[in-house]
């Protein structure tokens, strides 16, 4: 099954089981598709508070695996932790039931909006992919979100708005992020993690540049051009790349730094003033994030003055 194929399930009526359901982004699917009119029910080994939100909600969650669970399906979604011995998945291809991974189904929803800013990167992913949520909160974008852990400002690792833009950690593990379909990609770093599953640092790369490929026309690469594997893996990529950082050549850049238990500082875009900052975090590599956000905003058209109220409230 590919990301296509998934789009002939998004119609109100259906039913979806979703195995794993109490998963960050598996349950912050099931309320999308569920607001997309999708009858979502689904089951999980185990109990957690947001198994017990799902069901406050209205959404069906069975505890336990078993093959009985997926009758009356029209089709399942796994994450990539349910292997194909998963009592439900030998269940449902038994039946003729179509099995997507998670991030097929995240990758077809995306193309219902015309903005998908999907951060990726090998450390920094949560707290950019939060700092872009506070920014278009504070400009009332009502965007969708799904962030890898809780941010406080949404009292959840996600949420489902009415606006044209969704927001999305995408990881680079199994190759997860190469079924979405962002405008905006967002690139922090590239280093070698995940050595179960990629061979080497340049296995790494060739995946992110992958992601970047992906990217149309019209959109960009938001890439850290501090980072040399980040420059080296988008070299002669003939998509439009928007770098960040402190180095001379960034068009997006950090100056009058203060660093110490909290930040400060001017961000110029393209030698020009921007705006400036006094953030509530510490640490350099939070400097890094926060221009990777105020490049996101700029990029979709969010005014400085929602840009700073955004970033300063995180």
């Amino acid at each position: 099954m590919q990301v296509a194929d998934f789009y002939r399930y998004m119609k109100p009526g259906l039913t979806g089981h979703l195995v794993g359901i109490g998963g960050v982004s598996m349950s912050a699917l099931a309320e999308v598709l569920r607001a997309m009119g999708l009858n979502i029910r689904g089951s999980d080994d185990m109990e957690s508070q947001t198994v017990l939100t799902l069901r406050e909600k209205g959404i069906r969650v069975i505890k336990g695996l078993s093959a009985a669970n997926v009758e009356g399906a029209d089709f399942i979604v796994r994450t990539a932790a349910v292997k194909d011995s998963n009592p439900e998945i030998l269940a449902a291809r038994e039946r003729g039931i179509p099995v997507f991974e998670r991030t097929q189904a995240w990758g077809a929803i995306m193309a219902r909006y015309k903005n998908s800013v999907c951060v990726s990167g090998t450390h920094g992913k949560t707290t950019t992919t939060s700092m872009v949520t506070h920014i278009f909160m504070a400009a009332e974008k009502d965007p969708t979100v799904m962030i890898g852990g809780y941010l406080p400002l949404i009292e959840s690792s996600y949420r489902t708005g009415e606006g044209d833009t969704i927001i999305l950690e995408s990881c680079e593990y199994c190759n997860s992020f190469l079924s979405f379909l962002p405008t905006v990609a967002v690139i922090l770093n590239v280093d070698e993690d995940h050595l179960d599953f990629f061979k080497d640092l340049d296995d790494i790369k060739r995946s992110f540049r992958k992601f970047a490929e992906l990217v149309p026309d019209s959109g960009c690469v938001i890439a850290n051009y501090d980072d040399k594997n980040t420059m080296s893996t988008l070299e002669g990529i003939g998509k439009r790349v928007i770098p960040y950082g402190l180095s001379e050549g960034a068009d997006f850049c950090a100056d009058n730094l203060n660093i110490g238990k909290t930040l400060s500082f001017d961000v110029l875009h393209k030698g020009a003033f921007l705006l400036h900052l006094d953030l509530k975090i510490s640490g350099k590599h939070n400097i890094y994030n926060a221009l990777a956000a105020v490049a996101a905003g700029t990029e979709l058209n969010i005014a400085p003055e929602f840009i700073k109220s955004g970033l300063e409230s995180f």
